[in-house]
């Protein structure tokens, strides 16, 4: 990880917004002192962007869910009692993604399928968002809705 400074990507009047790696931004952020969280963070195994530690990369969906519920559990610490936070999470399919057959991560080849981890099938739908969600919930967290994001023209896997 990165070192950052505490200075905000953008400030206005009620808003500020981080730029940075979150396991080192929430780090500096005081307990308890945000009221609105609202974040996409990188689908599991979706985009490689040449980071040591991304996040998305963990060999298996098991690994992406903890690591998430422990991402959350920082904005926990810094969400006031009152406060909200919202995720845009997408999915993927067991095998169009970023595992080859030797657990190894990055994009498949025709020389090295990706095959399916974690007891999918391949092309089943991993449930990535449900399976975080679950896991929230049994961190403490309140599921208070889920919205559909319906896309008419979205990008083939």
């Amino acid at each position: 990880m990165t070192t950052v400074t505490l200075t905000p990507f953008h400030r206005e009047e009620l808003i500020t917004l981080w730029l940075g790696d979150v396991r080192d931004v929430l780090s500096r952020i005081a307990t308890e002192s945000v009221h609105c969280v609202i974040t996409s963070p990188p689908y599991w195994s979706k985009r490689d962007y040449h980071v040591d530690g991304q996040i998305g990369m963990e060999p298996t969906v098991e690994a992406y869910v903890a690591k998430m519920v422990a991402v959350f559990g920082a904005v926990r610490r810094v969400l006031r009692d009152d406060g909200v936070c919202f995720v845009n999470l997408g999915d993927s399919y067991a095998g169009s993604g970023w595992s080859d057959r030797n657990g190894a991560i990055g994009q498949a080849t025709v020389d090295s399928p990706a095959v399916p981890v974690g007891g999918l099938k391949p092309l089943d739908l991993c449930l990535v968002p449900e399976r975080v969600a679950l896991a929230m919930q049994a961190d403490g967290w309140r599921l208070r809705s889920v919205i559909i994001w319906a896309k008419p023209s979205p990008m083939p896997e």
